[in-house]
C-alpha cells in the first residue's frame, strides 16, 4: 500500500492538545490477558530461557552480532494486572490530594535572557504546549522554541537548543513547515535519564535528522547570571547516535536511554503501522540489537488523512522504560534490549476502539473510551481517559468527556473519580488549597510534577471554585500571595510528594 502523506504544510491548531474486586488476575481475567498477549507474540519457555542466557553474556556496548529475537512473554510468577475500565464504572471514590500525597511546593522557572525559551503561546489555558521532563536531579523544559536545562530549584543552567526556523504564530494557531523546520519538534517529547538527554533532531531542508544524546553533568556549575548562548544553525549539542532519513522505521518520534550504552527509538502509530516496526533498540555504535514488530498493520486505508491519536504513554518506572502504544491494550516494560514485558492490560469492554477505527477520521467515537494519559507511582496508576476523541472542535462543543481513575496498587483495586468534566481536571488539592492537581510526569524519586502558567494560577485564585473552597484562611492568603507575584507568562512547576 502506498503510504499516505500528511500535507506538507502542517497547521497545528494547538489551542488544545490532540492530544467486582480487581486484584491480580482472576481465572477469567487471566484468560483475557493471555488472549491479548498471544495477539502480541507467542514464546515458549525454552525460547525464553535461551534468550535470557544469551542476554546475560552479551556486552551490548560492543554488540555487532546477529539481531536478537523479540520477546513479549509474560512473567508466569507475576502476570500482568488487568485494568477493567468498563467493569468498574460503579467503583467510585472521590480522591483528595491528601489521600495520595503529603506536601506541595511551587518552583518558579527562572526566565533566561532569551525569554522565548520558556514562552508558551497557550499560557492562558491549563494544558500547555510546553512540557517538562526530569530525572529528579535536573529539569528539561521543552517549549515551542527549544530545549532548556534547569536545576531542581528552577534556576537556568543552559540552553541545549534554540528553534529559530520554520515556526510561525498566527493568533491562536501555531504553524510550521516541515521542509523549513530545523530543530527539535515540540510535540516529540525528549527524555532524560542518568543525566543524559535523548532527543530527535529534525533537519527539514535536507529531509534528514539525527538522534542525539547530550550529557548534562558538565553544566551544573554554570553561572545562572551569565547571558545565554544560543547555538547557531548547524551546531547541535551532544553525540549523534543515529543519522535518520526518510525511512519510517528510523523516523523516531521518541528516543530513550535504556541502560549502559543502549537506547531505543519508538515510532508513532502511523509510522509503526505502515512499516511494521514499533520500536528498535540500539547500542551507541549504531548497531541494531532488536527490532519489535507492530502486528497491527495499516492496510486498505482509503482516507486521505487520519485521526491523530493521543500521545503514546511513556515513562520510566524503577529504571525500566514503560510504554503503551496508541489503541493497544497492553502496557509493556522494556526489560533488556529484546524483551517487552506485559505489566498491565486495559479492558475497555464495549467502549474499546479498534485500531483502524481509531485512525479513521470518519468513524464515530462518541461511545468509545480513549486513554488520554497514564502515569505511575509506587502506590498508584493515574489513568485519564476520554469518551470521544480529544480535539479542538469536540472541546468547543463540550462533546468530549474526561474521566479520572486511580488504580491502587496495594489494594489491587481500580477506582473512578465520580462524574466527568468537559476539560481535563485534577484531584482537589486539600493540602494547601491550591489548584486541582494531576501529574504531567513522575520522577524516579516519586515526585509528581505539573507545569502551569502564572495566568492559570491567577485565574484559579479569582475563580468561584477557590472562593467556595473549604480551606483555612492561612492557606487562602498564601495562594493569593503566590499568584499575585506572578506574571501571566511565568512558568511554575507544582511538585507533589
Amino acid at each position: 500500500m502506498k503510504q499516505l502523506l500528511i500535507p506538507s504544510f502542517f497547521v497545528l491548531l494547538l489551542l488544545f492538545n490532540l492530544s467486582c474486586n480487581h486484584n491480580r488476575l482472576k481465572t477469567n481475567e487471566n484468560e483475557l490477558a493471555k488472549e491479548i498477549i498471544l495477539q502480541e507474540n507467542e514464546k515458549t519457555k525454552s525460547e525464553i530461557g535461551t534468550n535470557e542466557k544469551k542476554i546475560s553474556n552479551t556486552d551490548f556496548k560492543s554488540f555487532s552480532g546477529s539481531r536478537l529475537k523479540e520477546n513479549r512473554s509474560s512473567d508466569l510468577q507475576n502476570p500482568p494486572i488487568l485494568l477493567d475500565i468498563s467493569g468498574t464504572e460503579k467503583d467510585i471514590r472521590k480522591f483528595k490530594l491528601s489521600d495520595i500525597a503529603s506536601s506541595v511546593k511551587y518552583v518558579k522557572v527562572q526566565t533566561p535572557a532569551d525569554t522565548s525559551l520558556v514562552y508558551d503561546p497557550f499560557f492562558y489555558r491549563d494544558d500547555l504546549i510546553s512540557t517538562i521532563r526530569s530525572d529528579g536531579e535536573q529539569i528539561i523544559f521543552q517549549g515551542l522554541f527549544g530545549l532548556t536545562l534547569f536545576n531542581m530549584r528552577g534556576e537556568y543552567q543552559q540552553t541545549i537548543w534554540k528553534n529559530s526556523a520554520g515556526i510561525e504564530i498566527r493568533g491562536k494557531a501555531v504553524m510550521w513547515r516541515p521542509q523549513d523546520f530545523y530543530g527539535v519538534m515540540p510535540n516529540n517529547q525528549v527524555s532524560i535519564t542518568d543525566g543524559n538527554v535523548y532527543y530527535s533532531f529534525t533537519d527539514g531542508p535536507s529531509g534528514k535528522g539525527q538522534v542525539m544524546k547530550y550529557k548534562t553533568r558538565n553544566t551544573k556549575n554554570l553561572s545562572i547570571q551569565s547571558k545565554s548562548e544560543i547555538p547557531e544553525i548547524g551546531t547541535i549539542l551532544g553525540d549523534t547516535l543515529l543519522n535518520t532519513k526518510t525511512d519510517p522505521m528510523k523516523r523516531f518520534d521518541w528516543v530513550f536511554g535504556i541502560g549502559a550504552g543502549t537506547w531505543t527509538g519508538i515510532n508513532n502509530e502511523w509510522n509503526s503501522g505502515s512499516s511494521g516496526s514499533l520500536l528498535v533498540t540500539y547500542n551507541e555504535n549504531r548497531d541494531t540489537i532488536c527490532q519489535f514488530s507492530d502486528f497491527e498493520r495499516i492496510a486498505n486505508f482509503s482516507h486521505s488523512n487520519y485521526r491523530v491519536p493521543a500521545r503514546l504513554a511513556n515513562y520510566y518506572y524503577n529504571g525500566l522504560l514503560t510504554i503503551k502504544q496508541e489503541y493497544n491494550d497492553t502496557v509493556f516494560r522494556l526489560v533488556t534490549p529484546d524483551r517487552l514485558l506485559p505489566a498491565f492490560i486495559f479492558s475497555w469492554g464495549k467502549y474499546k476502539v479498534k485500531y483502524l477505527d481509531g485512525l479513521n477520521p470518519d468513524f464515530d467515537l462518541s461511545d468509545k473510551f480513549i486513554l488520554n494519559s497514564l502515569h505511575e507511582s509506587n502506590n498508584y496508576l493515574f489513568i485519564r481517559y476520554s469518551q470521544k476523541s480529544d480535539s479542538p472542535v469536540n472541546r468547543k462543543n463540550n462533546s468530549v468527556k474526561f474521566y479520572n481513575a486511580l488504580f491502587d496498587k496495594k489494594d489491587g483495586k481500580l477506582y473512578h473519580n465520580p462524574g466527568y468534566t468537559f476539560l481535563p481536571e485534577g484531584i482537589v488539592n486539600d493540602i494547601d488549597g491550591g489548584m486541582p492537581f494531576w501529574p504531567d510526569i513522575i520522577t524516579p524519586q516519586g515526585e509528581m510534577m505539573k507545569l502551569v502558567s502564572g495566568k492559570v494560577m491567577k485565574d484559579y485564585v479569582n475563580s468561584s471554585g477557590f472562593k467556595d473552597a473549604n480551606i483555612n484562611e492561612e492557606n487562602r492568603k498564601k495562594q493569593i500571595s503566590l499568584a499575585s507575584g506572578l506574571r501571566n507568562t511565568d512558568m511554575i512547576i507544582i511538585i507533589v510528594k
